[in-house]
């Protein structure tokens, strides 16, 4: 079994970066899919900086283009999940997004990755939430009307 050296790592990390470029790229203001979009581009993000811990080095127009594709849908993002995330959180954690390709590996390195993680993981709740709740959470009434029939009734219980 062979080792991966550096340069695979840098390879691995360019090829999830572009990934999540492109999926933040395809992501329109209005579209229904932003938080999924959004969180699978910061996932992949995030594995990029796992992989390769310096994400600077992958260059400064990539970095660029990650820094204004994640503040060109911030707005759009913001208000999408208003009702779940603030606006202020979702600026912060996507600018600790875009610091994982800007400034490089420091000592604020894992807290910007986990910023990023936690941003992720709360568009897919507030996604998952969302559809849930839209469609009256089928699964969790059908289970309680379930346990209400198959609960013994005592003889002087009224019959509607």
């Amino acid at each position: 079994m062979t080792v991966p050296d550096a340069q695979s790592h840098q390879q691995a990390a360019h090829e999830r970066v572009h990934g999540a470029l492109g999926l933040i790229k395809r992501t329109k203001p209005r579209q229904s899919l932003i938080l999924v979009d959004v969180s699978n581009a910061l996932d992949a993000l995030c594995q990029a900086a796992v992989i390769s811990p310096d994400l600077t080095q992958l260059g400064a127009e990539l970095a660029q283009a990650m820094h204004e594709a994640l503040f060109g849908i911030a707005p759009a993002l913001a208000e999408a999940v208003a009702d779940d995330i603030t606006a202020e959180d979702i600026y912060f954690m996507l600018g600790n997004a875009s610091g994982l390709l800007t400034v490089g590996r420091d000592e604020f390195h894992h807290d910007r990755l986990n910023y990023s993680c936690i941003l992720s993981a709360r568009l897919k709740l507030a996604f998952h939430d969302r559809d849930l709740r839209g469609r009256g959470f089928p699964l969790a009434h059908a289970l309680h009307m379930k346990r209400l029939m198959d609960t013994p009734r005592l003889p002087s219980d009224p019959v509607h």
